[in-house]
């Protein structure tokens, strides 16, 4: 225990109290490194911003109820990672919207002529999709079929972008050659 954390518990008594002064202290204090571990994850200056004033902002209104045997820096840092976290999930459950949106999108503007024409090459397209691993099918359609790139795919699925490029490779390569194996059966080549 140091003096830092003996400093914090006279500015949260003093807060407790609604002291202004010591919240002012307790916002000096801690302010640059709460924003830094919020850039850190979330990578947008606005967005770390939003987040550390969330945090100050509960911090206030809160302070009758913030128990003075706590840390305040545990309190602060773990109110922050809460909130960066939540933004992340809300920003990942946006982005699933917007996909879905847009395919629904691109699936209306086909054409009744080109539908015909596709489908033979299409149902074979779609029997080699079907046959990829769950995991390599999704990292496929959402490059594909929802023009994400490979940083955004990995964003969303929580893997890393080395993943999803080798993920596409393998998903391409045996769909090439599935399609390709067939048409020639069918074509008699």
């Amino acid at each position: 225990m140091g003096s830092g954390d003996d400093g914090d518990k006279i500015l949260l008594q003093k807060l407790k109290k609604g002291d202004e002064t010591s919240f002012r202290s307790i916002y000096l204090k801690y302010h640059k490194r709460l924003f830094r571990l919020a850039f850190k994850y979330l990578r947008s200056k606005s967005l770390a911003e939003d987040a550390v004033h969330e945090v100050f902002v509960a911090l206030w209104n809160e302070r009758k109820k913030l128990r003075l045997s706590g840390s305040l820096r545990g309190f602060l840092f773990t109110a922050v990672k809460n909130h960066v976290l939540n933004v992340i999930d809300k920003d990942r459950r946006r982005l699933k919207k917007h996909i879905k949106h847009f395919y629904e999108k691109k699936t209306n503007r086909l054409e009744a002529a080109n539908v015909i024409e596709l489908s033979e090459y299409r149902g074979l397209y779609q029997v080699a999709v079907e046959q990829l691993p769950e995991k390599r099918r999704e990292v496929f359609e959402l490059r594909t079929e929802e023009g994400l790139t490979n940083r955004e795919v990995a964003a969303y699925m929580d893997i890393s972008v080395h993943t999803v490029k080798s993920q596409y490779y393998k998903a391409s390569t045996f769909i090439k050659e599935y399609v390709r194996m067939n048409i020639n059966r069918e074509t008699g080549s």
